[in-house]
Parts: structure tokens; sequence; C-alpha cells
């Protein structure tokens, strides 16, 4: 199958990045709205005490970010299509002429949103472990691992000239390698929460303490999420090591799912009724969630945090 030239690629990959960034308008505002406003008093901030300021900070500059790109996607065509007036249209443009920072500071948000994202999503595994260190140990060694490669990635590519970014056969490896790790960082720091709420909901239902299952539809809603990201992941890797050109396209899509995923993830969990949680302590004694709490290590107020 024949290449897709620069020049369409960048289109389609503008295109891509502003109806993405549509569906990430639509899950950022009611989700910075249940971090910040109380749920049954509209337009009242939430008491200092229950928000999650790491969550809110984190949510915030990945929306930032991914507007700052979708942004720079409609400059660059708007500068390639429309202002340059020289020689060989759009596809000398992106050729030869892409040398400056508008161009290279794709791959510095392909690094920040592959890095707060996993860090959010282990922020999220350290509190449900009750801020255990050593549950987070194996995870946040791939993170950090995933980090270093990918600002490797970031500096290399700065370095490269317009047209021979992405697909330089210098960057092959190191972008691969981000993308691993980045998958590896995923899936084991999903699988421990699965596996942490999965073995809660069972202690907690043979003690009669919660009938809701109200951790399982939380471990499920985890699960769903992380599979959306982990499979946008895994095409990305298949694009890039084909070489064509629509990795432009795949790079700014991820931009783009890495926030939607995790806004997606605080939505979902916060419209499982709060009845059914295991904060509430409704469902079984004061005695009975404290024994939980310390038998089973788990800590039933974890999941306000998440």
């Amino acid at each position: 199958m024949s290449d897709v030239q620069e020049h369409a690629a960048r289109l389609i990959a503008s295109f891509v990045s502003c109806c993405l960034w549509g569906i990430l308008l639509t899950t950022f505002v009611p989700c910075i709205s249940s971090l910040l406003f109380s749920a049954s008093q509209k337009f009242k901030f939430k008491p200092r005490r229950e928000i999650k300021f790491p969550v809110v900070a984190a949510t915030t500059l990945l929306f930032l970010v991914s507007t700052c790109s979708a942004v720079l996607a409609i400059v660059d065509v708007m500068d390639a299509f429309i202002y340059y007036q020289g020689p060989g249209g759009a596809l000398e443009f992106f050729d030869t002429r892409n040398n400056g920072w508008k161009h290279w500071f794709l791959a510095v948000e392909d690094t920040l949103q592959v890095t707060l994202g996993d860090a959010l999503l282990i922020y999220r595994c350290f509190v449900i472990y009750d801020r255990n260190w050593r549950a987070i140990a194996v995870p946040a060694v791939s993170w950090l691992a995933m980090a270093a490669m990918s600002i490797t990635a970031s500096a290399r590519e700065a370095t490269l000239p317009g047209a021979k970014r992405l697909n330089d056969p210098s960057m092959i490896p190191v972008l691969s390698g981000t993308l691993v790790l980045t998958f590896t960082t995923s899936v084991i720091t999903t699988y421990l929460i699965v596996r942490r709420l999965w073995r809660a909901e069972v202690q907690m239902s043979l003690r009669g303490v919660i009938q809701a299952h109200f951790l399982s539809r939380v471990a499920i809603v985890f699960f769903e999420t992380g599979m959306i990201y982990t499979l946008s992941v895994i095409i990305t890797l298949g694009i890039y090591l084909s070489g064509i050109n629509l990795e432009y396209v795949a790079s700014l899509a991820l931009i783009h799912i890495i926030p939607i995923t995790c806004n997606l993830l605080l939505i979902r969990v916060e419209r499982i009724p709060r009845s059914e949680s295991p904060a509430d302590g409704s469902s079984g004694s004061p005695a009975t969630m404290k024994s939980l709490s310390t038998e089973g290590k788990f800590n039933s107020k974890a999941m306000e945090e998440v």
C-alpha cells in the first residue's frame, strides 16, 4: 500500500485532533465539575478536605496540553496550506521549512501526556492500596523508565530535520520502547487495581458489608477505560513500526485519548450511586468496616480519593 504524503497526513491529523478535542471538552467539563463542586448543591464548592488536588491538577494539565496540541495542529495546517506561498506548496513546507518550535513541540506534548496519564493511574493505585509504596514498586519503576525513554525521544526528535522526525530510522527504537513501556505500566497498574478491588469486594461480600457490588463496578470501569488506552497504544505502536506518515495522526490522537480516558474513568465512577459505596459504611457496622480495613489492608475511604 502506498504511503500517505506528509502534507495529507498533517491535514488528516489536524481533523482528527479537532474531533477528539471536542470529545475531550465534553468529558472535561463534567469531570472538573465533579471534582470541585458539591453533587447535592449546584455551583457550591466542596470543602477543601474533600477536593482531590492531585487529580484536579493532573486533569487540568492534561486538558491544557491537549488544547495546545489541537491549536498548534490547526496553526501548522494554516501555515502550510494558506500562508505559505513558496514553490512546492504544502508538501515543500512540511518537507524543508518546518523546523520551528511548533513542529518539535509535538514530541514534548507526547512526553507530558503519557507521563502524566500513567502517573495519575499509579497515584490511584497507590491510594487504593492504602498508600503502600511497595504495592506500586513495579509500575513505578516501569514509569520511570518510560519517562526517561520519552524524554530521550523528545530530545532526539527536536534535533532532526522537518521531514525526518517521527519516521526517521533512529527514532523507531526509542519511540517503540516508549510505547512498550507505557503499555507495560498501564497493564500492570490496571491489573493491580482491578485485583485489589475484586478481592476487597469478595471479602466484604462474605462479611455482609455491602450487597450492591460497588467495588466490582469500579473494577469494571477501570478495566474498560484501561482497554481503550491500551488498544490505542497498540495501534499507535503498529503505525510507528510500519513507518508510514499516519504516525502523525496516531501521535495527535494519543495526546487526546489519554485525558479522555482519565476523564471517563472519573465520570463513570462518580455516577455509581454513593449509597453503594463502602465508604458510606451504611451496609455494615463501624467495627466490621474497621476490621476489614485492618485485616484486608483495604482502606474503605480510599474510593473517595480515586
